[in-house]
Parts: C-alpha cells; structure tokens; sequence
C-alpha cells in the first residue's frame, strides 16, 4: 500500500508539472490498459487524492482516471 501511495504523488507531482509548464505543451495520458486521454487544457484537469478527472473539450463528458493506472505521460508536439 505504500508503494502506491509514493507512485500517486510521484504522478501527482509529474501530472503538476506539466499541467503548470510555461508555455504550457499539449500531452496524453496512457493507461496501463492502453487508452490514451489527451490534455489540451490544463483548466480541463482536476485533481483527487488518488485520481483525476480529465474534462472533455466544449462537451458534458468526462473520464475519472486513477493515478495508480497511469503508465506514462507523453507530449502531442515537440517541445
């Protein structure tokens, strides 16, 4: 149980970072099950104390992820 809690502040603090990057750089968030979620906005993310909620642009949809199942986080364009 430990262990999971250092992960989901290490991506909590990673999830941070990019989120408050300056200019901020568009990224996608990949599961361990393979779906990819993308960041356009980083007003269209909200953190939990184990998960987030990734806001679709312009729509009522959402996705609530657990930091636990995030496997890594990638840029869409070069920095």
């Amino acid at each position: 149980m430990a262990t999971t809690g250092r992960y989901n502040a290490y991506m909590k603090e990673q999830l941070h970072e990019l989120l408050h990057r300056d200019p901020f750089i568009p990224f996608r968030i990949v599961l361990t099950s393979g779906k990819e979620y993308g960041v356009d906005n980083p007003d269209l993310v909200a953190f939990g104390e184990s998960q987030i909620t990734v806001y679709a642009p312009k729509s009522d949809r959402w996705s609530i992820l657990r930091l636990n199942q995030i496997a890594s986080l990638e840029a869409t364009q070069a920095a």
